[in-house]
């Protein structure tokens, strides 16, 4: 059996595109796991992607390799960050959109200084300079964390928190209020997006 390495780039391009536009209609980013387990195997059955990967692995390695690699990817492409990017017809919504949406026109990306795990930007307003991250509300706690690691590691440089919601999942005040306050207990910045 071909290995995954062998599948043609028209054909992974074919997949992963039809994947993540599938995702993006589903609001993926808001799915808990069993919702995103069931669309696995819904991939899975579906000719055109479970049915085409089969030519190069197992059942249970396609499974694999669509939780691990492209879907692993599906919220860092959606941002125009990492290798997946290009396969994402419509980006929700840019890093450099976010940023102006979030903190104002003053503020811009500096180029080249994109990060994941968390996603991140560096951002910049005249000399001023600010670590800028974003996630969903259920992920707060993962900006926190790198924040506060940055910190602890000797990174002097100031984090913006972000927090997008959705149209379809908005963040209630109430949450939306108890971010803000473990923000100010860490003494970080939170600002809360809807997503467009």
């Amino acid at each position: 059996m071909p290995s995954p390495s062998t599948m043609s780039p028209e054909l992974k391009n074919k997949i992963v595109t039809k994947m993540f536009a599938e995702a993006e209609e589903l609001g993926w980013v808001y799915l808990s796991s069993d919702q995103r387990s069931a669309i696995y195997g819904r991939w899975l059955d579906d000719p055109e992607v479970g049915g085409r990967l089969r030519e190069f692995m197992g059942d249970a390695r396609a499974r694999v390799w669509i939780k691990e690699s492209p879907m692993k990817e599906y919220a860092r492409a959606r941002y125009g960050v990492g290798g997946y990017a290009k396969y994402v017809a419509n980006p929700l919504s840019g890093a450099e959109d976010l940023v102006k949406r979030a903190l104002g026109p003053d503020w811009e990306v500096v180029p080249g200084k994109r990060g994941i795990k968390p996603l991140r930007v560096r951002v910049r307003r005249g000399e001023e300079e600010r670590y800028f991250t974003w996630a969903p509300s259920e992920q707060l706690k993962h900006l926190v964390w790198a924040a506060i690691k940055a910190e602890v590691f000797g990174d002097a440089t100031p984090w913006i928190l972000c927090v997008v919601s959705s149209f379809e999942k908005p963040i209630p005040s109430d949450e939306q209020a108890t971010n803000i306050k473990i923000a100010a207990r860490c003494q970080l910045e939170i600002v809360h997006v809807d997503a467009l």
